[in-house]
Protein backbone atom coordinates (compact mmCIF):
# COMPACT_ATOMS: atom_id res chain seq x y z
CA UNK A 1 0.00 0.00 0.00
CA UNK A 2 1.40 3.37 -1.05
CA UNK A 3 -0.49 5.60 1.37
CA UNK A 4 -2.32 5.32 4.66
CA UNK A 5 -3.79 8.82 4.38
CA UNK A 6 -7.37 7.76 5.01
CA UNK A 7 -10.43 9.12 6.71
CA UNK A 8 -12.44 6.74 8.85
CA UNK A 9 -16.12 6.36 9.64
CA UNK A 10 -17.68 3.86 12.03
CA UNK A 11 -20.31 3.21 14.68
CA UNK A 12 -18.74 0.80 17.23
CA UNK A 13 -19.90 -2.16 15.14
CA UNK A 14 -17.80 -1.86 12.00
CA UNK A 15 -15.78 0.82 10.19
CA UNK A 16 -14.68 1.93 6.73
CA UNK A 17 -11.51 3.60 5.48
CA UNK A 18 -12.09 6.30 2.86
CA UNK A 19 -9.36 7.76 0.66
CA UNK A 20 -8.79 11.47 0.11
CA UNK A 21 -10.60 11.06 -3.22
CA UNK A 22 -13.72 9.76 -1.46
CA UNK A 23 -13.22 6.08 -2.29
CA UNK A 24 -14.22 3.44 0.26
CA UNK A 25 -11.12 1.23 0.09
CA UNK A 26 -11.67 -0.93 3.18
CA UNK A 27 -14.89 -2.25 4.70
CA UNK A 28 -15.85 -5.41 6.57
CA UNK A 29 -19.50 -6.42 6.98
CA UNK A 30 -21.31 -6.81 9.26
CA UNK A 31 -18.70 -6.53 12.05
CA UNK A 32 -15.16 -5.29 12.55
CA UNK A 33 -13.78 -8.82 12.22
CA UNK A 34 -16.00 -10.01 9.34
CA UNK A 35 -14.53 -10.73 5.90
CA UNK A 36 -13.95 -7.64 3.77
CA UNK A 37 -16.10 -6.53 0.84
CA UNK A 38 -13.87 -3.61 -0.23
CA UNK A 39 -10.12 -4.28 -0.09
CA UNK A 40 -8.43 -1.76 -2.40
CA UNK A 41 -6.31 -0.73 0.58
CA UNK A 42 -4.34 -3.95 -0.02
CA UNK A 43 -4.60 -4.42 -3.79
CA UNK A 44 -5.40 -1.61 -6.22
CA UNK A 45 -6.07 -3.97 -9.11
CA UNK A 46 -8.46 -6.54 -7.62
CA UNK A 47 -9.21 -5.32 -4.10
CA UNK A 48 -12.48 -3.54 -4.92
CA UNK A 49 -13.78 -0.13 -3.81
CA UNK A 50 -16.83 2.15 -3.82
CA UNK A 51 -16.03 5.52 -5.36
CA UNK A 52 -17.30 8.58 -7.20
CA UNK A 53 -15.14 9.46 -10.21
CA UNK A 54 -14.91 13.05 -11.48
CA UNK A 55 -12.81 14.76 -14.16
CA UNK A 56 -9.38 16.24 -13.52
CA UNK A 57 -10.95 19.73 -13.38
CA UNK A 58 -12.10 19.06 -9.81
CA UNK A 59 -10.15 19.79 -6.66
CA UNK A 60 -11.03 17.35 -3.89
CA UNK A 61 -10.96 18.52 -0.25
CA UNK A 62 -11.73 16.29 2.73
CA UNK A 63 -12.51 17.11 6.33
CA UNK A 64 -14.80 16.02 9.16
CA UNK A 65 -18.01 17.71 10.19
CA UNK A 66 -16.57 19.38 13.34
CA UNK A 67 -16.53 17.19 16.46
CA UNK A 68 -18.25 14.25 14.75
CA UNK A 69 -17.28 11.06 12.91
CA UNK A 70 -19.03 12.22 9.75
CA UNK A 71 -16.56 12.58 6.88
CA UNK A 72 -17.13 15.30 4.27
CA UNK A 73 -15.46 15.04 0.85
CA UNK A 74 -15.95 18.11 -1.34
CA UNK A 75 -15.56 18.00 -5.13
CA UNK A 76 -14.86 21.55 -6.32
CA UNK A 77 -14.45 23.10 -9.77
CA UNK A 78 -15.01 26.64 -11.05
CA UNK A 79 -18.54 25.91 -12.25
CA UNK A 80 -19.65 22.83 -10.33
CA UNK A 81 -19.46 21.77 -6.70
CA UNK A 82 -20.87 18.99 -4.56
CA UNK A 83 -20.00 17.14 -1.37
CA UNK A 84 -20.38 13.60 -0.08
CA UNK A 85 -21.16 13.14 3.60
CA UNK A 86 -20.18 9.62 4.66
CA UNK A 87 -21.36 8.16 7.96
CA UNK A 88 -22.50 5.05 9.74
CA UNK A 89 -25.63 5.67 11.85
CA UNK A 90 -25.22 5.65 15.60
CA UNK A 91 -27.58 7.14 18.18
CA UNK A 92 -29.52 6.24 21.29
CA UNK A 93 -32.95 4.66 21.02
CA UNK A 94 -33.45 4.66 24.79
CA UNK A 95 -31.30 5.01 27.88
CA UNK A 96 -29.33 1.80 27.35
CA UNK A 97 -29.74 0.88 23.67
CA UNK A 98 -28.18 2.23 20.49
CA UNK A 99 -29.14 2.10 16.85
CA UNK A 100 -25.94 1.15 14.99
CA UNK A 101 -26.70 -0.97 11.92
CA UNK A 102 -23.97 -2.29 9.64
CA UNK A 103 -24.52 0.28 6.91
CA UNK A 104 -23.02 3.35 5.28
CA UNK A 105 -24.90 6.42 4.11
CA UNK A 106 -23.32 8.48 1.31
CA UNK A 107 -25.34 11.71 1.37
CA UNK A 108 -24.54 13.55 -1.88
CA UNK A 109 -25.28 17.24 -1.48
CA UNK A 110 -25.36 19.64 -4.45
CA UNK A 111 -23.63 22.97 -3.82
CA UNK A 112 -23.32 24.64 -7.25
CA UNK A 113 -23.94 23.93 -10.92
CA UNK A 114 -24.69 20.47 -12.31
CA UNK A 115 -21.69 18.26 -11.54
CA UNK A 116 -21.08 15.08 -13.53
CA UNK A 117 -19.57 11.92 -12.06
CA UNK A 118 -19.50 8.14 -12.33
CA UNK A 119 -20.19 5.71 -9.51
CA UNK A 120 -17.95 2.67 -9.34
CA UNK A 121 -19.51 0.10 -7.04
CA UNK A 122 -16.95 -2.69 -7.27
CA UNK A 123 -17.12 -4.98 -4.24
CA UNK A 124 -15.29 -8.28 -4.00
CA UNK A 125 -16.26 -10.78 -1.35
CA UNK A 126 -14.24 -12.54 1.33
CA UNK A 127 -10.89 -10.77 0.92
CA UNK A 128 -11.27 -10.76 -2.90
CA UNK A 129 -11.38 -14.56 -3.02
CA UNK A 130 -14.95 -14.56 -4.39
CA UNK A 131 -16.49 -12.48 -7.16
CA UNK A 132 -19.45 -10.23 -6.43
CA UNK A 133 -22.61 -10.69 -8.50
CA UNK A 134 -25.49 -8.21 -8.79
CA UNK A 135 -29.24 -8.55 -8.98
CA UNK A 136 -31.27 -5.43 -9.77
CA UNK A 137 -34.59 -5.36 -7.94
CA UNK A 138 -37.25 -2.60 -7.80
CA UNK A 139 -35.96 -0.84 -4.67
CA UNK A 140 -32.32 -1.89 -4.41
CA UNK A 141 -29.35 -3.65 -5.97
CA UNK A 142 -28.54 -6.92 -4.26
CA UNK A 143 -24.85 -7.86 -4.15
CA UNK A 144 -23.95 -11.46 -3.37
CA UNK A 145 -20.97 -13.79 -3.42
CA UNK A 146 -20.41 -16.08 -6.39
CA UNK A 147 -19.65 -18.83 -3.86
CA UNK A 148 -22.65 -18.30 -1.60
CA UNK A 149 -25.76 -16.29 -2.50
CA UNK A 150 -26.64 -16.02 1.20
CA UNK A 151 -23.51 -13.89 1.68
CA UNK A 152 -25.01 -10.63 0.48
CA UNK A 153 -25.70 -6.96 1.09
CA UNK A 154 -27.86 -4.26 -0.47
CA UNK A 155 -27.36 -0.92 -2.22
CA UNK A 156 -30.20 1.60 -2.06
CA UNK A 157 -30.05 4.83 -4.03
CA UNK A 158 -32.13 7.72 -5.33
CA UNK A 159 -29.96 7.56 -8.46
CA UNK A 160 -30.74 5.43 -11.51
CA UNK A 161 -29.76 1.83 -10.74
CA UNK A 162 -28.74 0.85 -14.31
CA UNK A 163 -26.48 3.94 -14.47
CA UNK A 164 -24.76 2.78 -11.29
CA UNK A 165 -24.27 -0.79 -12.49
CA UNK A 166 -23.11 0.25 -15.98
CA UNK A 167 -20.86 3.04 -14.59
CA UNK A 168 -22.58 5.67 -16.75
CA UNK A 169 -22.06 9.39 -16.24
CA UNK A 170 -24.57 10.87 -13.79
CA UNK A 171 -25.54 14.54 -13.76
CA UNK A 172 -26.31 15.86 -10.28
CA UNK A 173 -29.29 18.23 -10.26
CA UNK A 174 -30.43 17.83 -6.65
CA UNK A 175 -29.38 16.12 -3.44
CA UNK A 176 -29.11 12.33 -3.80
CA UNK A 177 -28.04 9.36 -1.69
CA UNK A 178 -26.40 5.96 -1.68
CA UNK A 179 -27.03 3.53 1.17
CA UNK A 180 -24.97 0.38 1.55
CA UNK A 181 -26.74 -1.93 4.02
CA UNK A 182 -25.88 -5.42 5.24
CA UNK A 183 -29.56 -6.17 5.91
CA UNK A 184 -32.54 -5.49 3.70
CA UNK A 185 -34.41 -2.40 4.92
CA UNK A 186 -37.93 -2.87 6.24
CA UNK A 187 -38.85 0.80 5.92
CA UNK A 188 -38.86 2.95 2.75
CA UNK A 189 -35.62 4.87 2.15
CA UNK A 190 -35.89 8.41 0.78
CA UNK A 191 -34.11 11.75 1.20
CA UNK A 192 -36.16 12.59 4.27
CA UNK A 193 -34.98 9.39 5.99
CA UNK A 194 -31.37 10.03 4.91
CA UNK A 195 -31.43 13.54 6.34
CA UNK A 196 -32.99 12.28 9.57
CA UNK A 197 -30.29 9.62 10.01
CA UNK A 198 -27.63 12.23 9.26
CA UNK A 199 -28.95 14.66 11.89
CA UNK A 200 -29.45 11.95 14.52
CA UNK A 201 -25.89 10.68 14.01
CA UNK A 202 -24.42 14.20 14.01
CA UNK A 203 -26.21 15.09 17.25
CA UNK A 204 -25.05 11.84 18.88
CA UNK A 205 -21.36 12.60 18.18
CA UNK A 206 -21.69 16.26 19.18
CA UNK A 207 -23.30 15.26 22.47
CA UNK A 208 -20.70 12.56 23.10
CA UNK A 209 -17.79 14.94 22.55
CA UNK A 210 -19.48 17.68 24.59
CA UNK A 211 -19.15 15.44 27.66
CA UNK A 212 -15.38 15.12 27.11
CA UNK A 213 -12.69 17.17 28.79
CA UNK A 214 -11.48 20.35 27.05
CA UNK A 215 -7.83 21.31 26.50
CA UNK A 216 -6.26 24.71 25.91
CA UNK A 217 -3.73 23.37 23.42
CA UNK A 218 -4.19 20.98 20.48
CA UNK A 219 -7.89 20.59 21.15
CA UNK A 220 -8.76 19.75 17.52
CA UNK A 221 -6.14 16.97 17.35
CA UNK A 222 -7.15 15.58 20.74
CA UNK A 223 -10.84 15.70 19.79
CA UNK A 224 -10.18 13.77 16.57
CA UNK A 225 -8.19 11.13 18.47
CA UNK A 226 -10.96 10.73 21.05
CA UNK A 227 -13.65 10.40 18.41
CA UNK A 228 -11.72 7.79 16.42
CA UNK A 229 -10.91 5.79 19.55
CA UNK A 230 -14.60 5.84 20.46
CA UNK A 231 -15.75 4.44 17.10
CA UNK A 232 -13.04 1.76 17.44
CA UNK A 233 -14.58 0.61 20.74
CA UNK A 234 -16.60 -2.52 20.08
CA UNK A 235 -20.07 -1.96 21.52
CA UNK A 236 -20.56 -5.53 22.75
CA UNK A 237 -17.45 -5.63 24.98
CA UNK A 238 -16.04 -2.10 25.17
CA UNK A 239 -12.67 -3.37 23.92
CA UNK A 240 -10.73 -0.95 21.70
CA UNK A 241 -9.49 -2.37 18.40
CA UNK A 242 -5.75 -2.54 17.91
CA UNK A 243 -6.33 -1.56 14.26
CA UNK A 244 -9.29 -0.81 12.01
CA UNK A 245 -7.99 -3.49 9.64
CA UNK A 246 -8.51 -6.06 12.38
CA UNK A 247 -9.94 -8.69 10.03
CA UNK A 248 -6.81 -9.04 7.86
CA UNK A 249 -5.57 -12.60 8.46
CA UNK A 250 -2.15 -12.96 10.07
CA UNK A 251 -1.18 -15.47 7.37
CA UNK A 252 -2.50 -15.46 3.79
CA UNK A 253 -5.19 -18.11 3.37
CA UNK A 254 -5.77 -18.58 7.09
CA UNK A 255 -8.25 -17.09 9.53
Amino acid sequence: MDSLDYGVIGNCKTAALISREGSIDWLCLPDFDSPSVFTKLLDKEKGGSFSLIVSDSYNIVQTYVPFTNILCTQFLSDEHRFEVLDFMPRYRTNQNDYYMPAEIYRYIRLIKGTPVFQIRHEPVMNYAQEAALFKELPHFIKTYSSANEQDNFYLYSSLDHPSILKKKEIRLEKDEYLLLAYNQKLIPIDMERVYLEYERTKIYWLNWYNRSRRFKQYEDAIARSLLILKLMSYQESGAVLAALTTSIPETIGEV
